[in-house]
């Protein structure tokens, strides 16, 4: 077996995160053969330890898996630790900001909106109607 730069090994849920399978996919792999690994030792329960070289991950994914992960990446992996309100809360306060400020950019050359009055003026025929 060859041998690998400690910081080129990549541990089970790393592996599994970068391969979007379960952790239990990754052993099952790698005790079937399908997944190169390298065995540092045993848990106290007796269940072996491995850890899974990195540039075996990066050929199964064709990308380098030793970049650091980008801002969008990372975004991402911050977003979907919240909860669903938690979520929406932010949603709302990022909405909000760039309202606030795109105010001056989109406003500028621009008429103010139409009034209901103004509307029903100019399309008679919209008048009646009401959004169902």
């Amino acid at each position: 077996m060859t041998t690998h730069e400690p910081r080129a090994l990549l541990t089970i849920p790393q592996v599994a995160r970068l391969l979007h399978v379960s952790e239990d996919t990754v052993r099952r792999q790698i005790r079937e053969g399908d997944l190169e690994a390298v065995r540092i030792g045993t848990t106290p329960t007796g269940r072996p330890r491995y850890r899974v070289p990195a540039v075996v991950v990066e050929a199964r994914l064709g990308r380098s898996t030793l970049q650091p992960p980008s801002a969008a990446e990372r975004l991402h992996e911050a977003f979907a630790e919240l909860t669903e309100d938690q979520q929406a809360q932010l949603l709302a306060q990022a909405v909000a900001w760039a309202r606030r400020e795109s105010k001056d950019l989109s406003t500028e050359g621009r008429r103010p909106e139409p009034t209901r009055e103004e509307v029903a003026r100019r399309f008679p025929g919209l008048a009646g109607r009401r959004a169902g």
